[in-house]
């Protein structure tokens, strides 16, 4: 993406910084200005909290059931749903024997069932693609992208999230 560079910006630092600099702008194959002009974008959006993912996130901490198939049979497991979006969740699975079994077992989709708290009755149904796997404390978190659901799911996900 081509930027517009119309606005000089100087400033004083000490020497250290400018080597430091220079060696971080060769290392990236870049010139020391677009080197800071790329960390001040990047500061910036991470300080007004925009965020890279399709859409937004909601924190959450609602009781899941994970349900899975894989070659070697049925996976069935509990956790919490950290934050939800319309794209997906992270599951946080408190056991690491049983969230291993996603894992091992290469289960390709699995389908959660929750209730949002939001007073909503109905169950949501949502089947899912875990798509990053990692270890949190005593916790394994799967981030899961949602892959079919019923469009009343989607709603009730919707109508959360506003």
């Amino acid at each position: 993406m081509k930027m517009n560079k119309d606005v000089t910006i100087c400033f004083r630092t000490n020497a250290k910084l400018q080597a430091d600099l220079k060696a971080a702008a060769e290392q990236q194959q870049v010139n020391v200005s677009a080197l800071i002009n790329s960390l001040l974008a990047d500061y910036l959006s991470a300080r007004n909290g925009s965020d890279k993912r399709r859409h937004t996130r909601k924190d959450a901490s609602i009781p899941v059931i994970i349900n899975g198939e894989s070659a070697s049979g049925t996976v069935l497991l509990t956790g919490t749903i950290q934050d939800v979006s319309l794209g997906g969740v992270r599951i946080a699975i408190p056991s690491q024997e049983q969230a291993t079994l996603i894992i091992n077992a290469q289960v390709k989709d699995f389908e959660i069932v929750f209730r949002l708290p939001d007073g909503s009755t109905r169950p949501v149904s949502m089947t899912c693609k875990p798509s990053r796997v990692s270890k949190i404390g005593e916790d394994l978190h799967i981030g899961a992208v949602f892959q079919n659901g019923d469009l009343q799911s989607y709603f009730e996900i919707q109508s959360f999230l506003m």
